[in-house]
């Protein structure tokens, strides 16, 4: 990923009200929405890999040329040896898209994780060489615990591996955790914000916001941000124009604050 500090992606996930369906049919096209993303202000996106593979080749060309760089792949293959054809469907989209990073999640399973061990590796030599590796170290994976993805990705032994946090979701001393084993490998950041069990924008509950961000400062932090979920996710009445204002809201929000410090 090419000097990705401080920079804000949009998550076209935030804006796929079919993101927990089954099965996964994204309800709209990106690249109709790549102008809004430009005027926005948006550095880039990370892309839902729905939205790569349940497409046409058009939508493809589309967003392989987008003015809005694809800064994340965001893949769901697997990681058992069973699930090749989604690590080389997952490399594919990934060197097409020309995207400087992927994200990725390994199984649940500790009795797999030799499995999930080598096959990341064989998997990582088939994406582009400045192409960072992002493990989400997802809860219900075997990684979601600082310590044991700190001892995983040592034996993975490779410097372009990196983790992705979840900064204003995590308990601020589980981040701390996260910063402290990985301190530079901590590369991305996903941004969603929930208030009595439900999504709401960042600017609900600022002073938080805040107080992670000084966090995330005080460590050297030098990633980047997605904006993943926002104010009206999940909700009966969902719909894309009322998630867009919110991401919109969300975005100058953490856009002024990051200025905000950069410029302190």
């Amino acid at each position: 990923m090419n000097n990705p500090a401080g920079k804000v992606y949009i998550g076209t996930i935030l804006l796929e009200k079919n993101r927990w369906a089954t099965p996964k049919t994204p309800s709209y096209r990106v690249s109709e929405w790549l102008d809004r993303f430009a005027a926005a202000g948006f550095d880039g996106m990370e892309l839902w890999e729905y939205h790569a593979t349940r497409c046409g080749d058009d939508e493809l060309a589309a967003l392989a040329a987008s003015p809005v760089p694809v800064a994340v792949f965001n893949t769901y293959c697997g990681f058992e040896d069973d699930a090749r054809a989604g690590r080389l469907r997952a490399a594919e989209l990934t060197r097409r898209l020309g995207a400087g990073g992927v994200k990725f999640n390994v199984g649940k399973d500790p009795a797999r994780r030799g499995e999930y061990l080598h096959n990341l590796r064989a998997w990582a030599e088939m994406l582009p060489d400045r192409c960072r590796v992002l493990c989400e170290c997802h809860g219900g994976t075997i990684l979601e615990r600082p310590a044991d993805a700190r001892a995983f990705f040592d034996e993975a032994g490779a410097e372009r591996f990196g983790v992705i946090v979840h900064c204003f979701a995590d308990d601020p001393a589980v981040l701390t955790e996260w910063l402290d084993r990985f301190g530079p490998a901590v590369a991305h950041a996903h941004v969603a914000l929930r208030d009595a069990g439900r999504s709401v924008r960042l600017d609900r509950r600022g002073h938080h916001v805040e107080d992670v961000l000084a966090i995330l400062h005080d460590a050297g932090y030098a990633g980047s941000f997605t904006l993943e979920f926002t104010e009206g996710t999940g909700e009966p009445d969902e719909s894309i124009e009322p998630l867009w204002r919110a991401a919109l809201a969300d975005l100058r929000f953490l856009r002024e604050r990051i200025d905000g410090r950069r410029d302190g």
